[in-house]
């Protein structure tokens, strides 16, 4: 396995990402809130997980805590956390309190969480913005602190915020090229999850649940270091891998079916993303296997797409030209490749992106356009990318209609108005355009494939981190035979 070998402190990690934010703060400050604990029933919470935000600026690890990032003040990293308490550390665990603040995680002042309102209209005091996303937990503090600032403003005719600013652009960008220690932490989550993956398919046959499954592989994980998944797993066969989101894992897998697993591990705060697809007896079926090596081609199109200066959108672009060539040789859609591109009459069957941005994250953040143009891959930047084809058990003919769009400014449309709104107007759009309807032949109702793998940009290409997971069919037959 993998094994991490950068030698740069954590604190020192958190800090530098620090002074890159500050970098954009100038003279205003921010205010970056924790998570806060769930509760699931009772006096028993969910379990907890940091902000990734919070963690990727900080590095701390508990709840109810807020930093401040001032670098024009006298304390440039401000932590607000709870302090030790032997009576709730019996129960809950051990804190690190306002001194494991200071040097444990390098605060340059650390006060209890109760002292939060007092020292922000102290620290608001003539700074002209504060960063800090509205929506969130401390709306009332932050709100009233600054409310308070300006009321003192104007009385005595001093300095005081204007302006409330979302720190999460700037924050995002930061996230989305990784540092070398941070892209070692998302090679060894890569590395535990293709071991959990190759667990699953060893432990599946026919007669075996979805649920026995999943245990074997996220035991896999457990044992090989992650405290938790990525996202919740994945497990679906036969006619639940047409369900993109199916988390149910209940259904006892059947001779013939195939089961599509997308599933992975977080470790040090960075996830993996994997999807593998594969035959539950060991052995695909003429139309699985037809399905299958549509989607490996498209996959692998992707995987070569990926270049420093180039963009997803080149990457979704060669993944869906070999989707469309694929689904017309496969007889399952009308007219040309060219047409089924232009008119994403492809999108019946596969439905969802290409690539998302990877990280702490499994979605992770970062932009993907600015200025309404695609944002250029650079090294450091990791992604995955996931083709898929899903053919619904109970659908013998499907209507296309004959229209040609522009997806992005579809989708553009969707985030501005609303996926309702969006709709009646692609509605009124289409009501005029031609129409057909195609069968799906039997043998390939019920097959849903999907393959992903997580990628990072190098300066001398592509690197896959999940590539040693099998992906060609032999091979896949292989490991669930064995």
């Amino acid at each position: 396995m993998g094994v991490i070998t950068h030698t740069i402190p954590p604190m020192e990690q958190h800090r530098a990402r620090r002074l890159q934010l500050a970098e954009e703060l100038g003279d205003a400050i921010a205010v970056i809130p924790a998570a806060v604990e769930s509760p699931r029933n009772d006096d028993v919470d969910h379990e907890f997980r940091q902000d990734s935000d919070f963690y990727f600026l900080t590095g701390f690890d508990e709840p109810d805590a807020v930093a401040l990032i001032d670098p024009a003040g006298p304390d440039p990293f401000v932590l607000f956390v709870r302090p030790r308490n032997r009576d709730e550390e019996i129960w809950t665990g051990h804190r690190a309190g306002i001194e494991g603040a200071r040097e444990q995680y390098g605060a340059d002042a650390a006060f209890p969480i109760a002292d939060l309102g007092g020292e922000l209209r102290r620290r608001f005091e003539a700074k002209p913005a504060i960063h800090y996303r509205i929506g969130g937990r401390l709306d009332d503090e932050v709100l009233g602190a600054m409310k308070a600032v300006q009321r003192v403003a104007t009385r005595f005719g001093v300095g005081a915020p204007q302006s409330i600013v979302d720190p999460s652009p700037s924050l995002a960008r930061l996230r989305q090229r990784k540092s070398a220690p941070e892209l070692e932490l998302l090679d060894r989550a890569a590395v535990i999850s293709v071991d959990g993956h190759r667990a699953a398919m060893e432990a599946t046959r026919p007669g075996v649940f979805e649920y026995q499954v999943q245990a074997a592989m996220e035991a896999r994980f457990r044992e090989s270091g992650s405290p938790r998944n990525g996202y919740p797993s994945i497990v679906a066969s036969g006619p639940n891998a047409c369900i993109l989101h199916y988390v149910t894992n209940d259904r006892r897998m059947e001779d013939g079916d195939l089961l599509l697993i997308d599933a992975a591990a977080e470790y040090g705060y960075f996830s993996a993303d994997i999807t593998r697809t594969f035959p539950v007896n060991g052995r695909f079926s003429p139309a699985q296997r037809a399905v299958y090596e549509v989607v490996l081609a498209a996959e692998r199109e992707g995987i070569a797409a990926a270049r420093v200066g180039g963009s997803l959108k080149e990457v979704t672009d060669a993944a869906v030209a070999v989707i469309a060539a694929g689904l017309v040789d496969l007889g399952l859609v009308p007219g040309t490749a060219d047409d089924v591109r232009e008119m994403h009459l492809y999108r019946e069957f596969f439905m969802h992106g290409v690539s998302h941005w990877l990280g702490m994250d499994v979605h992770d953040a970062g932009p993907y356009r600015q200025d309404r143009k695609p944002v250029p891959l650079e090294p450091g930047m990791a992604f995955t990318v996931e083709p898929g084809l899903y053919f619904e058990p109970n659908r013998d003919e499907v209507e296309f209609v004959l229209h040609s769009y522009d997806l992005d400014e579809w989708a553009e449309r969707r985030a501005r108005l609303g996926v309702e709104a969006a709709k009646a107007a692609e509605a009124d759009e289409t009501q005029d355009a031609a129409r057909t309807t195609h069968p799906i032949p039997a043998e390939f109702r019920g097959i849903g494939v999907r393959i992903e793998d997580d990628v990072v940009i190098d300066p001398q290409g592509p690197r896959n981190l999940t590539g040693a997971l099998p992906t060609a069919p032999d091979e896949v037959e292989a490991v669930v035979q064995g």
